[in-house]
């Protein structure tokens, strides 16, 4: 967890850079939290999907859109939350009674127009006094620009001595009406009646927006699923960063700068849950990381902020809806998620002196915070650097397989550097992110155990070196995988390859090489095997191992324009709303 924090860190300085806005608040997100192309594009709008969504769509949009609306519960860090969402909050916020503000506008509406029309809506006598005078004002001022303009025409003396006296006659008769329009013309009743009118089209717009956002609700409630589709959708910035380099930035941080960027987090660690921050390893084996990331903001049609701090609105209720400050649930919305920050690509640099054998360990789980990594060595062909990869096949993530290691998985008994103390640290509960699955209100974690010192903690193995049940690695049977197209029948580079056990708890993802070949050992046991490639459709087959014999499979990939990118969600730009009522 050490590194995803400084991960984090350096994005949430970034951003700090970027942005003046100092109600906008980064938070952290503690769990496994990754989304696919198709995923995010359910959350378009109609018009830019080029299909319209049927059946389970319309639940997986529904799901998305409800994890993605999760209001924050804490201003240390952001996670799902289905059971308190923006849309709920902000339903029960619109639909309380406006009752002051109509009755405001019906009452000033009325008395002005009074003033102005009577009853057969024709001018009252007040009206058409004010109108003759102000005709007449209007007459006299043309007339005066008139005759200034004239003067630069004038030759002789006798004709602006002429020019003059008819000025001052002039300027008598603009003093003469305008207390006439004060007087007979009735100007400051009319002109306050219209100030009242004119004062009222802001109120308008209040309850108008109101109005619009409680129809959606309605229309939601009375139609069901169909009406789904409008209401949860989103609209990114950028709209393509699904489809291009649009918006993504390219991240590249060497230990040095890993280290520095942690320390800062621990001076700033009440911007951290206590349970992230003090699980403080030596990730002695991680020299680098390199990525990209994005922020993307989420623009809601249907949510309009500008109504909850209007000086129209007015809320009585018991529970506050936020104090400008405290991000709690104590407050109905005290934030609202405003930006995803996302990462893709990552590749956690290592260690040159660890072997392929070490990193494929069978019996190991290799983790970069709650994101889980391919248990394979891969070695950049231009700087021979050591690199290994996450695990982004959703299929995977939420398979009970996962979810097994998870709840079995241990940290090895590590040194430390001083001796007085040697505590057993356990590794944060990582909640998986699943379409249409119940997700945990906050992310859980275990129970803190109270150190007499706080030493440093060195990792023997890899940088999180955790344990499942060890698989006995003499039993092993060898599968030689080769991945070619299935029109071409040229071999597929970089194929990702997912293995789920079906009757065990093992899983494995892998990648081909240059000649689209892979080996691997599997238990014996039967297998759901994935393998899935840009540009080619999704394979699926089923593999049984029955004894220790080597198996080679030919897996024929067909051409087809698709894309499985994934993007993991580290942390949610939130926005603070001001104190309401004011």
């Amino acid at each position: 967890m050490k590194y995803y924090i400084s991960l984090f860190q350096k994005i949430k300085e970034y951003y700090k850079t970027q942005s003046t806005n100092e109600s906008e608040v980064p938070l952290i997100c503690p769990s496994l939290r990754v989304y696919d192309n198709e995923e995010m594009n359910l959350l378009l709008p109609q018009l830019l999907i080029n299909e319209n969504l049927k059946g389970e769509a319309y639940l997986k949009k529904q799901d998305m859109s409800f994890q993605l609306n999760s209001i924050p519960s804490s201003d240390k860090f952001w996670d799902i939350n289905p059971s308190n969402t923006l849309f709920n909050a902000y339903s029960k916020i619109i639909n309380t009674a406006q009752i002051e503000a109509e009755q405001i506008e019906e009452i000033e509406n009325f008395e002005a127009n009074k003033i102005l029309y009577d009853d057969k809506g024709k001018a009252t006598k007040e009206k058409k006094a004010y109108d003759k005078y102000l005709l007449l004002f209007d007459k006299l001022i043309t007339e005066w620009e008139e005759h200034v303009a004239k003067y630069s025409g004038l030759t002789t003396e006798d004709e602006k001595q002429v020019w003059l006296a008819k000025l001052n006659t002039i300027l008598l008769r603009k003093e003469k009406a305008i207390v006439d329009h004060k007087l007979l013309g009735h100007k400051e009743l009319i002109e306050n009646a219209m100030r009242t009118i004119n004062k009222l089209d802001g109120l308008d717009l209040f309850l108008a927006n109101l109005m619009n956002s409680r129809n959606v609700m309605e229309n939601t409630a009375k139609t069901g699923i169909q009406s789904l589709e409008t209401f949860h959708d989103i609209n990114f910035i950028p709209y393509d960063f699904m489809s291009n380099k649009n918006g993504w930035t390219k991240l590249s941080i060497e230990k040095k700068e890993l280290d520095e960027l942690y320390e800062i987090a621990k001076i700033h660690k009440d911007n951290f849950p206590e349970e992230i921050i003090s699980i403080d390893y030596d990730e002695k084996n991680i020299i680098g990381i390199e990525l990209e990331f994005s922020i993307v903001t989420l623009q809601r049609s249907w949510f309009s902020l500008s109504s909850l701090v209007s000086n129209f609105f007015k809320w009585t209720e018991a529970k506050s809806i936020s104090d400008g400050e405290t991000i709690h649930n104590d407050f109905l919305l005290p934030a609202y998620p405003k930006k995803m920050i996302l990462i893709k690509n990552l590749k956690i640099n290592i260690d040159p002196t660890l072997s392929a054998e070490l990193v494929s360990n069978i019996n190991q789980l290799i983790s970069f915070g709650p994101i889980i990594m391919k248990s394979q060595l891969f070695v950049n062909s231009n700087n021979n650097v050591s690199f290994i990869k996450a695990v982004r096949n959703k299929e995977t993530l939420r398979s009970s397989n996962v979810k097994y290691y998870n709840e079995k998985v241990k940290i090895n008994k590590v040194e430390k550097l001083n001796t007085a103390v040697k505590p057993s640290v356990s590794t944060p509960n990582i909640a998986i992110s699943a379409t249409r699955t119940t997700m945990r209100t906050k992310p859980v974690f275990p129970e803190k155990k109270v150190l007499a010192s706080k030493p440093i903690l060195v990792n023997p193995v890899l940088f999180q070196p955790a344990t499942i049940a060890p698989i006995n690695t003499g039993n092993l049977t060898s599968i030689i995988v080769n991945i070619k197209d299935a029109i071409t029948k040229q071999a597929i580079y970089k194929s990702e390859i997912s293995i789920i056990g079906n009757n065990n708890a093992f899983f494995k993802e892998i990648e081909s090489d240059k000649e689209g070949a892979t080996e691997l050992k599997l238990p014996i046991g039967n297998y759901k095997i994935i393998i899935i490639k840009d540009g080619y459709a999704a394979f699926e087959e089923e593999l049984k191992i029955e004894n220790q014999n080597t198996i080679s499979k030919a897996y024929f990939l067909k051409p087809q324009s698709v894309n499985y990118d994934s993007f993991f969600l580290i942390g949610m730009i939130c926005e603070k709303l001001p104190k309401i009522p004011r």
